[in-house]
């Protein structure tokens, strides 16, 4: 029997496309919930959660292996109850049984393969199991066969290993202790050492963008004299674009490489990768003018706004890395690729380019990548930069239309408040830096699809929305990280609607997640997991911890409340013994240190927006700015709004006024 004769399972019922891919499995999958938990109590079986997310490679590798194998199926629906979980749609539930796991193995990733006890305790866990043993994994069905025989015949094994593991899960509190007077400048010193000179980036293969450590860097040297942090930067950013790990024919950034040269990527796009690099680009391109830096904002918003936006605004999730079930094979090209899509002439072009080859870079075919610099390149062919890329955005249009008859790879169509969050932020903050109003709208459209379709019937804001369901109680990033997005919106448009939201999207986290005795942020706002966890590393998504005290100390200085400021750093000191153990893993949160411990600085834009001069007053505030800098347009229309919540205006008349050190100028 093929997979599409097969009978639907449970899954089916669902709207997440990682649940969806799974519903004609063999296995009798449930989704989490009280159906499956009943079961697993009234049976007395232990449960196999197994949690990935639609664009995962090795979930595809899994599911092909082991879940689509009626054998193994039969193994699995004899003696457990089998749970299915997309992580994107409930981190909660991830969030605890990764640590649990980690706690294991000392490694995490996805799959994420947990063994429960019906009450949810874990007691074994790993990532991907290979049907056969192999590697050094055992086999999944050995493994399958020898944990159920555990459950039967020496359920106190397991009872001791789920209790001790609780032990660990639930230290949920602050770890507490002094945080070192030189965090910061260990911080930098802990980035320099992994630096890597020669291709940028931080550490070796596989290369992740690390786009929270960029953020710090940024921040920090313009704080304080850093003299190797602008190469650091520069150096990283040009390689990662130049690498294979960037789409130089469609736009936008891969996951990560699998190399340590940004060559090879693991294909799969994810939305808030795409968010935060947008940041890190515009943030070197304020800095060094650098038009190459602006070049890549533009190019990733384009690929956004084409690929991966909803036509009522909201922003998709990812884009798979396997097409026709082959990683990658949508995006590399053979000599014979390149000279059908675009002809000889043009294909040698790109062969001088991007260096391809009849043997490849890849698998037999070729990566696209910039070997050289486009200064080099031009050198070597005689002609200008601007000639080189001008006849490079030509061929590459017209080698994507080609592309574009390829099967593509696998679209994540869910919309994610907190993800969209990220991008909204992005959108707003390339619109009014870079002078293009496109993509302040961008950003307002999606801004407004959360307003609209991501509430229930009482307002409260929701996580996932897709094909007209919005489903799942927000989580702390989603409140978070959406806030942020709609602070970059008001400073881009000076309208008091977003700040407002942002204000009371500050009180429901106050409200909900808030643990009055730590000071710190719970990830969820209930407690109906085994524990409730807190999140403070960032990692390939910034924390909620460190993303709720950069948004205390930001309406901290825009409002003028030094009681926001100061639960800022009380948040950061809860996590003292980690900052000062391992400040690289929490650079972020050192941001939000940094911007909590010195005055705020504020640039005020005051006037009619339909001004020439405020037009130019905004564009010029925003170019000037300097990361932790808020710009606070004031138009006349919107300035009783702006005062009613807290907006020191003090009298600030039509003009630009840089606020620091407790005095405001003319600037």
């Amino acid at each position: 029997m093929t997979t599409g004769e097969r009978p639907e399972n449970r899954l089916a019922r669902e709207k997440s496309p990682y649940l969806l891919q799974h519903a004609r499995n063999p296995v009798d999958w449930f989704p989490f919930g009280p159906e499956a938990l009943e079961k697993a109590r009234s049976e007395d079986k232990p449960i196999f959660l197994s949690i990935g997310y639609s664009t995962c490679h090795w979930c595809h590798v899994m599911e092909r292996e082991s879940f689509e194998n009626t054998a193994v199926a039969a193994v699995m629906n004899e003696h457990f109850v089998n749970i299915k979980i997309d992580r994107e749609e409930r981190p909660d539930v991830d969030q605890v049984y990764m640590q649990a796991v980690v706690a294991m193995t000392g490694q995490g990733g996805w799959p994420l393969s947990a063994w429960l006890t019906p009450d949810l305790e874990p007691f074994f866990g790993g990532t991907y199991f290979p049907p056969d043993s192999r590697w050094g994994r055992p086999g999944f069905t050995e493994l399958l066969l020898g944990i159920a025989r555990t459950w039967s015949e020496r359920r106190g094994e397991i009872t001791r290993s789920s209790e001790k593991l609780m032990e660990t899960l639930r230290r949920t509190s602050g770890d507490g202790g002094e945080l070192s007077d030189d965090v910061l400048a260990r911080c930098a010193r802990d980035l320099e050492t992994s630096f890597d000179a020669t291709w940028g980036g931080f550490g070796g293969a596989p290369k992740f963008p690390r786009p929270s450590a960029l953020a710090f860097t940024a921040h920090r040297a313009s704080r304080v004299a850093w003299a190797s942090a602008p190469m650091m930067l520069d150096k990283t950013l040009e390689m990662m674009w130049r690498g294979g790990m960037y789409d130089h024919v469609g736009g936008g950034f891969s996951r990560y490489s699998t190399d340590r040269k940004w060559l090879v990527p693991h294909f799969e796009k994810m939305l808030y990768d795409n968010a935060m690099l947008v940041h890190a680009y515009l943030d070197a391109h304020l800095r060094s003018d650098r038009t190459d830096f602006a070049d890549v904002v533009r190019d990733v918003l384009a690929f956004v706004e084409r690929e991966m936006t909803h036509a009522r605004g909201g922003f998709y999730s990812a884009q798979d890395a396997d097409s026709e079930g082959v990683e990658g094979k949508f995006y590399v090209f053979t000599p014979d690729d390149l000279e059908a899509a675009v002809g000889a002439d043009d294909a040698a072009f790109l062969t001088t380019v991007h260096a391809t080859s009849d043997g490849g870079n890849f698998e037999g075919s070729n990566i696209l990548w910039w070997p050289r610099s486009p200064e080099e390149v031009a050198m070597s062919e005689g002609i200008t930069v601007d000639a080189l890329m001008k006849r490079h955005r030509d061929v590459r249009g017209r080698l994507y239309e080609w592309r574009e008859q390829r099967i593509r790879p696998g679209l994540d169509d869910k919309v994610l408040t907190s993800w969209n969050g990220l991008m909204i932020g992005a959108c707003a903050r390339a619109g009014a830096a870079l002078g293009d109003p496109a993509y302040v709208e961008m950003a307002e459209r999606a801004a407004t699809f959360i307003e609209e379709d991501l509430r229930d019937a009482d307002g409260t804001l929701l996580r996932r929305w897709r094909d007209d369901e919005a489903r799942y109680e927000a989580s702390l990033d989603d409140h978070t990280f959406f806030a942020h997005g709609l602070l970059d919106l008001f400073g881009a448009t000076g309208s008091s609607r977003w700040l407002a939201r942002a204000v009371e999207l500050l009180d429901e986290i106050e409200a909900r997640y808030a643990d009055a005795d730590g000071g710190y942020w719970f990830a969820t706002a209930s407690d109906d997991l085994v524990v409730r966890m807190k999140e403070s590393y960032d990692g390939a998504l910034p924390s909620g911890n460190s993303m709720q005290a950069l948004l205390l100390t930001r309406l901290g200085a825009l409002l003028d409340r030094d009681d926001l400021r100061e639960k800022a750093a009380a948040t950061v000191r809860v996590f003292a013994t980690s900052l000062s153990r391992v400040p690289e893993g929490y650079p972020l949160m050192l941001c939000a240190l940094a911007e909590a411990d010195e005055p705020p600085r504020t640039l005020f834009v005051v006037g009619d927006p339909e001004s020439e001069a405020f037009r130019a007053d905004l564009l010029r505030a925003h170019r000037a700015l300097m990361p932790g800098r808020l710009v606070i347009p004031v138009l006349n229309a919107e300035r009783d709004a702006l005062e009613s919540l807290g907006v020191p205006l003090h009298g600030k008349t039509a003009g630009a006024w840089l606020c620091e050190d407790a005095a405001c100028k003319p600037w």
